[in-house]
């Protein structure tokens, strides 16, 4: 009976280990140089895309570099979304002159109704417009409103979501953006604290 007890802890520690073992070689896997390169260039490529924009003409994120860039994925349809955008334009007027940027990015809709949504809510931010989601697809976006901040290379970053406190690099529903927490940590961001 001793005997069966200790070759079961012997299995069951060999199995520990092995799972162990995997999982350390899968993380090292998904951490590889030639992985994290690849990220890289995926997202120097979708930064480096001109998308038509509510003003007329061309622009990409990639167009904001060296700035912190706060994006907001709305569409016209989205009650949420409308009701953020006063908070987005507090925040944009706040931080005028200096290297921080409010873009918005409509999708999942129809650009005429894109571009009359942001006249009839006087948007003076850029708005970027993404009809066939290739911005949605690449940042994973699944519902609206949803809003990244950006370093100043385009990545995300993690920050303290102003609505449950969690920290995150993605803030899925509205949030007010012009209260003190936020524009706090943005004015921290911004002045590399």
């Amino acid at each position: 009976m001793i005997g069966a007890y200790r070759y079961l802890i012997r299995s069951l520690r060999l199995t520990v280990l092995s799972l162990t073992l995997t999982s350390l070689a899968s993380c090292s896997a998904t951490n590889s140089p030639r992985e994290s390169d690849a990220n890289s260039q995926a997202l120097l490529e979708i930064l480096q895309t001109n998308f038509a924009t509510s003003a007329g003409g061309q622009k990409s994120l990639s167009d904001l570099q060296g700035r912190i860039v706060l994006v907001n994925f709305f569409a016209s349809w989205c009650a949420e979304c409308a009701h953020e955008v006063s908070s987005l334009k507090n925040l944009a007027t706040s931080f005028e002159g200096t290297d921080f940027s409010v873009v918005g990015v409509a999708v999942s809709d129809d650009p005429v109704n894109a571009k009359q949504f942001v006249s009839r809510l006087q948007i003076p931010y850029p708005v970027l417009l993404d009809p066939a989601g290739e911005l949605k697809q690449f940042f994973s976006i699944k519902e609206l409103p949803v809003t990244l901040i950006l370093d100043r290379e385009g990545r995300p970053l993690q920050f303290q979501d102003p609505k449950t406190g969690a920290v995150t690099a993605k803030f899925e529903g509205g949030r007010r953006w012009d209260t003190a927490q936020p524009v706090e940590m943005i004015a921290g961001l911004v002045e590399g604290r």
